[in-house]
């Protein structure tokens, strides 16, 4: 990586006896969209407060562009923050909104007039500068907060949940408002989600965070594609997981015994790049080793058949559960023993013609070897 904007280094934050982060150490570069996501309470939120300024981690650095932030109080850090709120000032015009900032710093009135006028260029409301908050749509009142941070002109824009409070038509299309508007401006933008598809829209990197720990950092595509645990593939996306009992690693292949599945043979590109070098050194995996793998398919990967497959794929027999139409696609439930049940993505076409079937029908749902993922139960835990 080049030099880095930000270099957070070993941040704990600790609130009594809880720990809201644990040694967290991440990079961001310079001109990137990084989204921080997680789960409820995994000290995403907090990360971005102590960026901010508005909270003083326990332990550790924070450097931008090399210079140490934490000394510096919120209002002298050369960082804006748009909040999940707005807080668009309700008796002030969309300009007077935008130049608030601005004049508390006393810059000279020419210049507040031309700043405010790029900004609101910007974001596309040139004419929207003498309308007031109630005037504008949801949508128009977020530009109006981005305004406001992006005529101060810091070099980190800070995003709380920026898009939560829209509807989602208008949370989609402002998706892509955000992206074009940060590549016009160029500004290092760091937004917390917890929403997956929103992060992986945006972000040109992710920090998957959970329980004050960071689990990956990589680009929405290695993400999907190459999850160092199950826990990551599942939040990112669906994905289906089933127990290993055995397994013996060869030169190009990896035989997988499994309760549910049977004996499959999985092409080494299936397994995690954090398992190859020890399955590589260990051919025959301690039992310690296999409590902490599991392999794992997706949804939109799996068939759902009516009639049993050829042996040359791995298939689970179930009873056809509910389908859910979607628009392009259906979510077909496939019923299994045990009280479990896995889902596939079908098209409306394979819908139609599962749904003729009467409910509780034998089916099947089958996938390729290559289609899978051979993963760590938890990244942490490898040897």
């Amino acid at each position: 990586m080049s030099n880095p904007i930000v270099s957070i280094r070993n941040i704990t934050k600790r609130f009594g006896q809880v720990k809201a982060l644990n040694d967290v150490s991440v990079d961001i570069k310079l001109g990137e969209i990084f989204a921080l996501l997680g789960p409820s309470g995994c000290g995403k939120s907090t990360l971005l407060r102590i960026l901010s300024g508005f909270e003083t981690p326990t332990e550790g650095e924070l450097l931008l562009d090399g210079d140490d932030m934490l000394p510096l109080k919120p209002n002298k850090r050369p960082i804006n923050m748009v909040f999940q709120s707005y807080a668009v000032f309700p008796h002030m015009s969309v300009a007077d909104n935008v130049a608030y900032g601005l004049k508390m710093e006393k810059v000279p009135l020419a210049e507040i007039n031309e700043r405010v006028k790029l900004a609101l260029e910007q974001v596309h409301l040139s004419e929207y500068g003498a309308r007031m908050p109630e005037q504008l749509s949801g949508g128009q009142r977020q530009r109006v907060a981005l305004a406001r941070v992006l005529v101060k002109k810091p070099r980190l824009l800070l995003l709380d949940e920026p898009l939560s409070a829209l509807d989602a038509k208008l949370r989609d299309a402002m998706r892509l408002e955000l992206v074009k508007l940060q590549e016009s401006v160029g500004i290092t933008f760091v937004i917390v989600t917890h929403d997956q598809a929103e992060a992986m829209a945006i972000a040109d990197r992710i920090a998957v965070l959970e329980s004050g720990c960071i689990r990956q950092v990589a680009s929405p595509a290695q993400l999907y594609q190459q999850p160092v645990d199950a826990f990551v593939a599942d939040f990112i996306g669906t994905i289906h997981t089933f127990k290993i009992a055995r397994l013996t690693h060869k030169i190009n292949t990896v035989d997988v015994e499994t309760p549910r599945l049977g004996n499959i043979t999985l092409p080494l590109s299936t397994v995690a790049e954090n398992l190859q070098p020890l399955l590589a050194s260990n051919t025959n995996s301690s039992d310690s080793l296999i409590d902490n793998l599991v392999v794992a398919v997706r949804p939109e990967n799996i068939n759902v058949l009516l009639d049993e497959p050829s042996h040359q794929t791995v298939s689970i027999k179930g009873r056809l559960g509910d389908i859910a139409f979607q628009g392009q696609h259906s979510i077909v439930e496939v019923i299994l023993d045990q009280d479990r049940s896995i889902t596939a993505i079908v098209t409306d076409e394979q819908a139609k013609a599962l749904a003729s079937a009467s409910e509780q029908t034998p089916i099947w749902a089958s996938w390729a070897t290559d289609a899978m993922l051979l993963l760590p139960k938890d990244a942490r835990e490898l040897p």
